[in-house]
């Protein structure tokens, strides 16, 4: 899909599709180009007279392939975290192409921040490229402030719920330890998920500072005299914000993790030490058995008739007396 916003007298004007392209109709301002085909890229490259970037070339990880200028043209490529709201959230990559009055965007993931944006353009009476590009940008900053806000609210929810279940429990209140052992288990897979989310945000956000300090200091790479240095330095400051809060989120889930293993930790040693009570408690009674399970022809008491009744409180006395020791020295 291509869509083109041009500056009219009337306002903006926006047009969809090759059939209702006409280059004479206002001034080009912004050409969108939301997983186009290849008949759409050939009509973006002759209205820009540049090659435009394959999708493979978008994803290219290297910051020589991602920030450049070709034929008078700025390339710059960010990722974005996208449809956080699905249970498969995936990095989509936007290129954005400065060259004489005309933004280009390329970009093979819809994003609800450009439906957003073109909104709001769309009500505006006049315009120019510089302002649609940092408008664009601003509002995937807004975008991506929105999800790490989502991330933190998790992140709260979490914490009572980690924090929570085991404060009852350090109250020494009666309750199932099998449902504690399963939320907390819930809760590590839930982190596991959050953090690399988070990660995933944290790239985005040093490709998307990537991109604004190429946008503001590669002027000289273009005839344009115009810097974009001034103008986007708020976005920058908000975008080094965002960086700082996602690496709060990051340090949070550090520490919720090792609280949730420790806790873990704790309900299994509580396991071994019921086991361990167990071994010592009837290790006793079991000795003695086997004491008087001896096939030997002579044994004490063996032909007595009170025999079998004393074995058996020996045995009694074995594995209670070890019970009232840890009792009294407060292993258990």
């Amino acid at each position: 899909m291509i869509r083109i916003y041009r500056q009219t007298e009337e306002g903006i004007a926006r047009t969809e599709g090759l059939d209702n392209q006409d280059c004479r109709k206002g001034d080009i301002i912004w050409i969108d180009l939301l997983t186009p085909n290849s008949a759409e890229l050939r009509y973006a490259e002759e209205l820009c007279s540049i090659e435009m970037p394959t999708k493979d070339e978008m994803r290219e990880i290297e910051a020589t392939s991602r920030l450049y200028c070709e034929d008078g043209a700025r390339f710059m490529t960010t990722t974005v975290l996208s449809r956080v709201e699905t249970d498969e959230p995936i990095i989509a990559e936007i290129t954005f192409i400065l060259k004489g009055r005309m933004l280009t965007t390329i970009r093979h993931t819809d994003s609800y921040s450009f439906h957003v944006f073109a909104h709001q353009l769309l009500r505006v009476p006049t315009t120019n490229r510089d302002q649609v590009f940092i408008g664009l940008l601003e509002t995937l900053v807004d975008r991506q402030a929105d999800v790490l806000e989502r991330f933190g609210t998790d992140l709260d929810t979490l914490s009572k719920k980690i924090f929570g279940t085991t404060s009852v429990l350090r109250k020494g209140k009666p309750k199932d330890p099998d449902p504690d052992t399963d939320d907390l288990r819930d809760a590590l897979v839930e982190l596991g998920r959050v953090g690399d989310l988070i990660t995933r945000q944290r790239d985005a956000l040093v490709n998307l500072l990537r991109l604004l300090t190429f946008a503001g200091n590669e002027d000289s790479c273009t005839s344009s005299a115009d810097s974009l240095y001034s103008l986007l330095r708020p976005v920058s400051r908000d975008v080094n914000s965002l960086s700082e809060y996602a690496s709060f989120l990051s340090n949070k889930i550090s520490f919720m993790l090792d609280a949730v293993l420790g806790f873990i930790n704790i309900d299994q040693n509580d396991i071994v030490k019921v086991f361990t009570i167990m071994s010592v408690v009837f290790l006793p009674p079991t000795l003695i058995a086997s004491i008087f399970g001896m096939n030997f022809q002579h044994m004490p008491i063996l032909d007595s008739e009170w025999g079998f009744w004393l074995s058996l409180a020996m045995m009694l006395l074995a594995a209670v007396l070890p019970l009232v020791i840890f009792k009294i020295k407060r292993y258990i």
